[in-house]
């Protein structure tokens, strides 16, 4: 039988629950449906507007989920990925699960994950516009585990901080929105560019700040933060004598050295500088958009483009790179006169060039772990920070003034230096 028409047959297969789980399932979703750079169109609405829509769109799927009677669940928990060909425990409790929500018959057993628990699997991806490869990784198992009273109070969460966002941020303003790993640019109120994103890694999260793109740096040099080079690369230089970077040079009490002929045994951090040159091959890309925080947390390009298929993006040392760093850069650079033939100019010259903006652009940093997408769908997104709190929040008002920090939103005060 061909794949899709197993997905349809699964999609199909009458179980006790489906009915009651309809909503359910198309709210318990992972992580987002495959996002592109995506100019707004002359039609789109406000964005003040859109957030209402999204938050009150939040509200109305929980109220409707919390109306379900609670089921227990069978949790898969955390572990490694499960594939064709995995067996165990885990994979016992994730037929149980799929089996719960009308993916498998409830009389099927076993700790093999086979044929049919495969198809199973990407039957369930399917259905939240996942992608469907048939692995239980991160952002599946995620979506398996979660409850509809968590999916709710992740809603809730999400829509009570949209508001507050709604009410609070300017007109214009970069949106990065950490669980959907997405980030947004708001014109005079209009959407004007999203992309997908990545962000920090949870031993080296990415802070939610309230900071303003000041600078724009064209074919920039990638300075090895304080963490990375001493967890990473000052350990490679003991191990290889080298830094493992291309096109990097390295200097030790300032000056520049050879690194195959130091003795790096007892080399302290401090003495290290790591400084990776302008090109294609640089870690920043080619654009870098400084902000003025003083934790070396700013908005960059990238050399590893292949890393935006990931569902989940959670692979940087706290920086933000952007799947389409030079749309940012087009667009922050078009009120300072810089046409994209300059900026083609600028890029062939293969050498660092700050562009500073006449009105720095503000970006907030923002936790909301459920979003609607383009065809009103609920989207929700993995807790990448465990940042959610375990009480459900109340039904938020329509308005929301300025007051105290709201959960989810950008936080001014960042809980540690991250490099």
């Amino acid at each position: 039988m061909h794949t899709s028409q197993t997905l349809t047959d699964q999609r199909r297969r009458p179980a006790p629950v489906l009915a009651a789980l309809t909503l359910a399932l198309s709210v318990i979703a992972g992580t987002a449906a495959t996002l592109t750079a995506t100019p707004a169109t002359a039609e789109a609405a406000p964005y003040r507007d859109t957030l209402t829509g999204w938050a009150d769109r939040l509200d109305a799927a929980a109220t409707v989920l919390e109306a379900e009677p609670e089921r227990p669940i069978t949790r898969i928990g955390s572990g490694p990925l499960l594939k064709r060909g995995s067996s165990g425990e885990r994979v016992e409790r994730l037929t149980q699960r799929l089996a719960e929500l009308g993916f498998l018959d409830r009389l099927r057993r076993g700790d093999l994950y086979d044929e049919e628990v495969d198809t199973a699997v990407r039957a369930f991806q399917f259905s939240q516009r996942m992608k469907v490869d048939g692995l239980v990784g991160g952002g599946t198992r995620v979506a398996l585990d979660r409850s509809p009273q968590e999916a709710a109070a992740q809603m809730r969460r999400s829509a009570l901080s949209m508001r507050a966002f709604r009410d609070t941020a300017p007109d214009t303003v970069i949106l990065v929105n950490l669980p959907s790993q997405t980030t947004t640019l708001v014109r005079d109120g209009e959407e004007a560019l999203t992309m997908r994103s990545i962000v920090g890694r949870p031993s080296r999260e990415t802070p939610l700040l309230q900071d303003q793109i000041t600078h724009v740096i064209v074919n920039p040099t990638w300075t090895v933060p304080p963490t990375v080079l001493k967890e990473d690369k000052l350990p490679l230089l003991r191990a290889k004598g080298t830094p493992g970077i291309a096109n990097a040079v390295v200097y030790l009490d300032g000056a520049p050295v050879e690194p195959g002929v130091v003795d790096w045994r007892n080399v302290s951090p401090r003495r290290v500088r790591i400084v990776q040159q302008p090109g294609d091959h640089n870690a920043l890309g080619r654009y870098r958009f400084n902000m003025t925080n003083p934790y070396n947390i700013y908005l960059h390009g990238t050399n590893e483009p292949r890393l935006f298929d990931r569902e989940i993006r959670t692979v940087s040392s706290g920086c933000v790179r952007l799947e389409d760093a030079r749309g940012m850069a087009e667009a922050l650079l078009a009120t300072e006169h810089v046409s994209t033939a300059r900026l083609d100019r600028m890029l062939d010259r293969q050498e660092p060039q700050w562009i500073k903006l006449s009105q720095p652009v503000p970006v907030r940093f923002v936790y909301w772990t459920a979003t609607v997408d383009d065809r009103d769908a609920v989207r929700l997104h993995p807790d990448i920070y465990d940042l959610n709190e375990d009480t459900v929040p109340a039904a938020a008002p329509d308005t929301i003034g300025p007051g105290p920090a709201i959960p989810g939103s950008a936080d001014p005060m960042p809980p540690a230096q991250r490099a």
